[in-house]
């Protein structure tokens, strides 16, 4: 059994193939049902081949079930979607629906994805249900669907495939939460922090709650303050602007809570020109009073 796998910076493709392992079971079955038939022709003659008519549905099942675990399967993962595509005979007879299965997930759909071992039923007197020293791929998703990928798995093959899948899957989710900002959405941030000073300072206190984290420079001895991470991020003006981005509650305890920076100059929502300039302790205030209003916790 062979497992190749194939990746780029957008693109995984992971491919069981078991191309030997399958014709080596269909050849022993088909010489098994040889063996028999020719017995049976011996014996009953030309009933034989009736018979064979009549059993051939439950020989087909059989047939089916002792080759099921050598397909080829493969795993591609690629522009937000999770494709898992089956092939009982390689491809081979494309046109037979019955053989070939194509199951389409989106990524974000995605729960959860492990392996486990298989349970194979043995014939011991009676049936009995045993764990195999086998594993495949599960994967879960969140409208409760679920797939399967690579059965006869070994330990470490299996470990290496959920390890490369979610090694991939956080890179492609971390790419994913990166926002890029249209033309018209910067010219938005833009006038935003050209608001009128009060206007302005509202929106920066209330933008700060909404992240709960600020951006803090220093200049002249005083304190600059500004909120929204698109803003700082993608607007020009705070490109040459060395801003320490803080979580608030951090600030919080840090700053608003210490009398040495009570009455310390804060400039708030500066855009390059003018900024609203309070006390700490006034922006304390303030932003106290939006919290206390929308009853997040009381001071």
């Amino acid at each position: 059994m062979e497992i190749r796998i194939t990746k780029t910076e957008n693109y995984l493709k992971i491919e069981k193939i078991a191309k030997k392992e399958l014709l080596i079971r269909i050849i022993i079955f088909l010489l098994i049902v040889f063996y028999f038939f020719i017995t049976t022709y011996k014996k009953y003659g030309r009933i034989t081949i009736f018979l064979a008519l009549l059993i051939f549905p439950v020989g087909a099942s059989f047939y089916l079930a002792f080759i099921s675990n050598y397909p080829y399967e493969v795993l591609i993962i690629k522009n937000g979607k999770m494709i898992r595509y089956v092939s009982l005979f390689y491809r081979h007879l494309k046109f037979c629906k019955l053989f070939n299965f194509l199951q389409v997930y989106d990524i974000d759909n995605l729960k959860y994805i492990y392996f486990k071992n298989t349970t194979e039923i043995l014939v011991i007197k009676a049936i009995k249900r045993t764990e195999s020293p086998y594993h495949k791929i599960h994967l879960t998703f969140k409208d409760k669907s679920y797939t399967a990928f690579g059965m006869k798995l070994k330990d470490e093959v299996a470990k290496d495939i959920v390890l490369t899948i979610n090694k991939f899957l956080e890179k492609y989710i971390k790419e994913n939460k990166i926002k890029r900002l249209t033309l018209t959405e910067k010219e938005n941030l833009s006038e935003k922090y050209n608001y009128p000073l009060d206007e302005r300072y509202n929106y920066i206190l209330n933008k700060i709650l909404d992240e709960e984290k600020l951006f803090i420079s220093e200049k002249d001895n005083n304190f600059i303050i500004n909120g929204d991470s698109e803003a700082i991020k993608d607007l020009e003006i705070f490109k040459d602007m060395n801003f320490e981005e803080i979580d608030f509650y951090i600030f919080y305890v840090n700053y608003l809570s210490k009398k040495e920076y009570e009455n310390k100059k804060v400039l708030v929502g500066y855009n390059g020109v003018n900024g609203k300039e309070v006390t700490m302790s006034k922006f304390k205030e303030d932003i106290n009073e939006i919290r206390d209003n929308r009853s997040t916790f009381k001071n």
